[in-house]
Formats: structure tokens, C-alpha cells, sequence
């Protein structure tokens, strides 16, 4: 009886230490809720997906830079975020301390992008992109995503970054 309890008890004050990290606003509560979504245990908010793009890929390019990317400069910005995935691994592979994205970071990421500057995957074909994806899952589910089930593009659907020429 003596072990029942003492296992009642030890489960229940893990419940309430978990539920005071991430229920109470504290630095640690932010950060396991912040590797969650990371991890793509839940899903990213619009503002929080805008934030990701914006600090993710000014690592590497201006905010100009990548508002003026149109369908004359290359392809959809599917490819895009899963070439930034792949020079990512690569320059880590070399001593680079860059995080590598995550597949709900890079989803999250497309869908902002699309939404803010446009859309062009449905002019390349849904086969030739698959193909530059190299097999990449998360990514190809998302092409396979209509619209409608892309709830960050949808918000994002009517708006535009300043500066931005949207397709």
C-alpha cells in the first residue's frame, strides 16, 4: 500500500512540476515550448512562422533579397527551403554552428514565404518538384497540401510584406 502511494505521489507531483514549466511564464517554460514546435510537436503560430523566416534566412541573405524573388528567379520556394536544409547540413559537416532546420521549421518557412511573396509551385508541376526535393517527406507532404490545409499561407494569403513583389 506504502508503494502505491508513494508512486501516486511521485506521478502526481511530476504532472504539477511539468504543468508549472510550461504553464507558468518562466524562461524554461519558453524554451521547452519553443523546442516543441521546433520539433514539430506543435504547430507554429503565424507570427512566430513570420519570425522564424525573416531571422532564419537573413542568416544568409537580406530581407530585400528574398521579398524580390519571383517566378522569373527561380523555383518555388518549396525548393528553396529544402536547398537552404541541404547547404545547412553541408556547411555543418565543415564547422559551421548554424542550427539545422527542422522539418517543421522549413514548413513553416514555405508557407510564409508563399503567402507573403507567392505562390508558383501549380507552374512547375508537382513531379518536377518532387523530384527536386530528393524524397523529402515533410516538404512533399506540404506539396500535396492543398491550400486550405496550409493554415500559416492562409493567413498569410491577402497580405504582403513591404517591398515585396508578390506573384
Amino acid at each position: 500500500m506504502k508503494k502505491l502511494l508513494w508512486a501516486a505521489g511521485l506521478f502526481g507531483f511530476a504532472v504539477v512540476a511539468i504543468a508549472a514549466v510550461l504553464l507558468v511564464p518562466n524562461p524554461l517554460g519558453a524554451q521547452a515550448l519553443a523546442e516543441a514546435k521546433y520539433q514539430g510537436y506543435l504547430p507554429y503560430t503565424q507570427d512566430e512562422a513570420v519570425t522564424i523566416a525573416y531571422s532564419r534566412c537573413s542568416t544568409c541573405h537580406s530581407a530585400d533579397k528574398m521579398l524580390r524573388y519571383c517566378a522569373r528567379c527561380g523555383p518555388p520556394f518549396i525548393v528553396v527551403t529544402h536547398s537552404m536544409k541541404k547547404y545547412v547540413e553541408l556547411t555543418s559537416q565543415k564547422g559551421a554552428t548554424t542550427r539545422p532546420f527542422s522539418d517543421a521549421e522549413l514548413v513553416a518557412i514555405t508557407q510564409v514565404w508563399n503567402g507573403l511573396v507567392g505562390n508558383w509551385e501549380a507552374g512547375w508541376g508537382a513531379k518536377n518538384i518532387k523530384k527536386l526535393l530528393q524524397g523529402d517527406a515533410a516538404l512533399i507532404r506540404l506539396l500535396d497540401t492543398p491550400l486550405e490545409g496550409r493554415p500559416i499561407e492562409l493567413a498569410l494569403k491577402n497580405k504582403s510584406a513591404p517591398g515585396a513583389h508578390k506573384e
